[in-house]
């Protein structure tokens, strides 16, 4: 068989018959994403793809009580690719820590005086963006506030 790669595609040339299959193995690490600054709305966040697949953060992957609006999410997250049979007959999703940061509820306020925080280390699942909604109802964001540690 003679493959060579160029410009980004690979091509294996061969002669082709019926029952033959190509295994293909591509190294798929996280990348941890900003937008660019003039894009206000997700000014110190960040996004997570794996490979082609941009991933999304799911209250039903958070311990209970736990919302995404709380999670804050290190520049370089430590996070491994799983697969799990359960969600859509399978998928890859991305196990790993952040931080929760835990303040007073609003109440009828439109506007409040910076309240004392603390956080806590949590365990969080992300799914791939094409699958949410499909562990259960919960709230969803792509952008995830980085941390500043």
């Amino acid at each position: 068989m003679r493959a060579s790669a160029a410009d980004g595609y690979f091509e294996v040339r061969r002669p082709w018959i019926s029952g033959d299959t190509l295994d293909l193995d591509l190294a798929m690490g996280c990348r941890v994403l900003e937008a660019n600054p003039q894009v206000e709305e997700t000014l110190n966040e960040v996004a997570i793809q794996r490979g082609p697949i941009v991933y999304c953060l799911e209250s039903s992957g958070l311990p209970h009580g736990i919302s995404p609006l709380e999670v804050l999410l290190s520049s370089r997250p430590e996070l491994v690719a799983c697969y799990d049979q359960r969600l859509l007959s399978g998928v890859v999703v991305l196990e790993g820590s952040a931080l929760a940061r835990s303040a007073p509820a609003w109440e009828h306020q439109l506007y409040r005086e910076i309240p004392s925080t603390s956080t806590k280390t949590v365990s969080l699942h992300l799914a791939p963006y094409f699958a949410w909604g499909n562990r259960a109802p919960s709230e969803m964001t792509v952008w995830i506030p980085r941390s500043q540690f």
